[in-house]
């Protein structure tokens, strides 16, 4: 446990990849959808802002609640239910938060629709909307009752789908890379394979999991949210290929 504590630090504090761009190129226009939701995330993060300026804090934390990921009330079928899956994932805490997931959905969406088309793009995006939020529910009645009623919001685990889809399709695809290491004042530009970066992100979020699961660490990060949607957009992309790349993968 203590490896995986100094794996954790080390990776999360010392060690950071941003993705710059890939050498493929789209082959079915521009990603129409890919953009939508991008598009449609920025103007609910403004639009919520505007309505919930005119409350103080509190109260507009009670007016939000029902439209977040509550594991509690999804599985009781309270507030919105299921319909909060939905509703949670196109909300934000934050202006750091929102780019932060918009930019790993424009980087990763546009080349997984290119695969899909746009409205199967669409159906697998809700799909790992869906298995984010399910698995962060299911696993919250194993790590207690604060796990129960911590609310989520965000898109970290749809977009994480769209990752691990990506990693499926293109698993050999290089991506130039800024990688920043603590010790170097400028971070390094490299080449490298598309599964390091995703698996580098998988990776730490399955370190925090089994970390808060042994009551060693507390984090309002979604990590078993980001690992239920890596684990639909792995499983399930096959179902959403368009006809002639899945023909091409057999």
């Amino acid at each position: 446990m203590k490896l995986i504590v100094v794996i954790l630090i080390f990776i999360s504090n010392y060690f950071f990849l941003l993705p710059l761009k890939d050498r493929r190129y789209r082959r079915r226009g521009f990603p129409w959808m890919t953009l939508s939701l991008v598009i449609l995330n920025i103007l609910i993060f403004i639009g919520v802002i505007l309505i919930l300026a005119r409350y103080a804090e509190k109260e507009a934390i009670v007016k939000l609640y029902p439209f977040l990921d509550v594991p509690q009330l999804i599985l009781n079928g309270q507030g919105l239910g299921a319909l909060s899956v939905l509703s949670s994932g196109f909300l934000h805490g934050g202006i750091g938060h929102l780019f932060s997931n918009m930019f790993a959905l424009w980087f990763f969406g546009r080349k997984v629709e290119d695969a899909t088309g746009p409205i199967r793009f669409l159906f697998l995006y809700l799909l790992c909307l869906f298995t984010s939020s399910m698995f962060d529910a299911l696993t919250a009645v194993f790590r207690g009752q604060e796990a129960l009623s911590t609310p989520g919001l965000g898109a970290s685990g749809a977009i994480f789908g769209i990752m691990t889809a990506y990693l499926f399709l293109y698993s050999e695809e290089r991506v130039l890379t800024f990688i920043a290491i603590w010790i170097f004042p400028l971070p390094i530009p490299l080449w490298i394979p598309a599964w390091v970066y995703i698996v580098q992100n998988l990776m730490v979020n399955a370190l925090i999991g089994e970390l808060i699961q042994e009551g060693l660490v507390q984090t309002n990060i979604g990590v078993f949210a980001h690992l239920g949607g890596g684990l639909g957009g792995l499983l399930c992309i096959f179902l959403f290929l368009h006809p002639e790349v899945f023909a091409q993968r057999r």
